[in-house]
């Protein structure tokens, strides 16, 4: 289940990052938002996808973007759900 989580998640990344022409791989470790990669309208469509895709909701527990920086804290997050 982990395993298919973080394929789903990788992709979803992944696509967001190909929408912007950035086709450059990008390990679970990588910042994808301080680092530039991803802008504020897609930590937008993130938001979005975890709270469609795993529950989470963003309004109760209050953003933080370090917890969406990379697909390491990312899937931090979903596993304390």
């Amino acid at each position: 289940m982990i395993m298919d989580d973080k394929r789903k998640l990788r992709d979803f990344l992944a696509d967001l990052l190909h929408h912007k022409g950035d086709l450059d791989a990008f390990t679970d470790s990588d910042l994808l938002m301080t680092s530039g990669r991803l802008q504020s309208i897609d930590t937008l469509e993130l938001v979005v996808f975890l709270e469609e895709k795993y529950g989470i909701d963003f309004a109760e527990r209050g953003f933080n973007q370090n917890d969406l920086d990379s697909v390491d804290s990312i899937m931090a997050l979903i596993g304390a759900q």
